[in-house]
């Protein structure tokens, strides 16, 4: 059965009509041209055939584009969208911090930025169905992207974070307190917000208990990740690479909310990591069905087409 997106445009087919016999008094007030007049003369004793023609041409062509401007369709299958109840948000620490070269990415050492964007892309694009949103956060925190299912996007946006690009300090209270923002008004089963830091809470206006507290009081988990190698040496120096992570503060924020706590002290422990947060329950729904729509605009344009280049070759013979 055919469809039409906007069907009263139909109400516009006898406009030509009204136009033509409206009004008839100004029409005798204008003054037509001499030539002109003998013009539409010699038009009309040519013949009512070629008459006729011109007129069903011209009616053909404005129902057709009466036809293409009502947008005709035809519904397909239902097709099951997949969704999985779920809709997560990922709180990442982009502070000066993050600067340290004490991971291994692809067997060199790279900053720990990096390792968390390589192994977080893959964790993103294995999250089909899954809702997810961004926060990045240094001093300040901000909510890179909104829940959504472009995870491509959300991919996109994690890999043009850069290191201090929200201040050198460490809000973890105001990244959850954003996290939550972006959770709170969904309707999904499942929410919960996976936080990165290799610190400690050193800004921001929010203390990371309390943002727990809240998270655990609107039914949002909070999955928190120590990130921080072992002491040992960078570039020949002896230092406390983790010195500043606060393993304590990211495990009552965990516990509070009824999340987990995890460490990741290699690139390898982060992969696991991701892997375990993937296993979190999920709380599959059963989607609204997707109609899929065929456009039959394609069809009346064609005729139109045909229809305008039979009117041009006819004149051009005539002619």
């Amino acid at each position: 059965m055919i469809h039409f997106a906007w069907p009263w445009v139909f109400l516009l087919i006898p406009l030509p009509l009204l136009l033509r016999i409206y009004p008839s008094e100004k029409q005798s007030a204008v003054m037509v041209p001499p030539d002109l007049e003998q013009a539409l003369d010699a038009l009309q004793s040519t013949g009512q055939t070629r008459f006729r023609w011109q007129l069903v041409s011209l009616w053909c062509a404005w129902l057709l584009s009466v036809i293409v401007i009502a947008q005709p369709w035809t519904p397909g299958d239902a097709v099951a969208q997949p969704v999985s109840g779920r809709a997560l948000a990922l709180a990442v620490d982009v502070s000066t911090s993050m600067n340290k070269q004490d991971f291994q990415l692809d067997g060199k050492s790279d900053d720990r930025l990096s390792v968390v964007k390589n192994v977080a892309r893959q964790f993103i694009n294995a999250r089909s169905g899954d809702r997810l949103s961004l926060v990045l956060y240094g001093k300040e925190a901000f909510i890179a992207s909104p829940l959504t299912f472009d995870l491509n996007a959300l991919s996109s946006i994690l890999d043009g974070a850069g290191i201090g690009m929200a201040g050198n300090s460490t809000a973890i209270g105001d990244a959850i307190g954003l996290a939550i923002q972006t959770l709170n008004d969904d309707p999904a089963r499942t929410r919960a917000i996976v936080l990165l830091s290799d610190g400690t809470n050193n800004a921001g206006s929010v203390e990371p208990e309390s943002a727990a507290e809240l998270a655990n009081s609107l039914g949002i988990r909070i999955h928190t990740i120590a990130l921080g190698s072992e002491d040992g040496e960078i570039s020949g120096y002896a230092m406390a690479q983790s010195a500043d992570l606060d393993e304590d503060t990211l495990r009552s924020v965990a516990q509070s909310s009824g999340g987990r706590f995890f460490r990741a002290r290699s690139s390898k422990d982060l992969d696991d990591v991701y892997r375990a947060i993937d296993e979190l329950e999920r709380a599959d729904v059963i989607a609204p069905p997707v109609i899929l729509q065929t456009d039959l605009r394609v069809w009346p344009l064609s005729i139109l087409g045909l229809l305008l280049i039979a009117v041009a070759t006819r004149r051009r013979s005539q002619a």
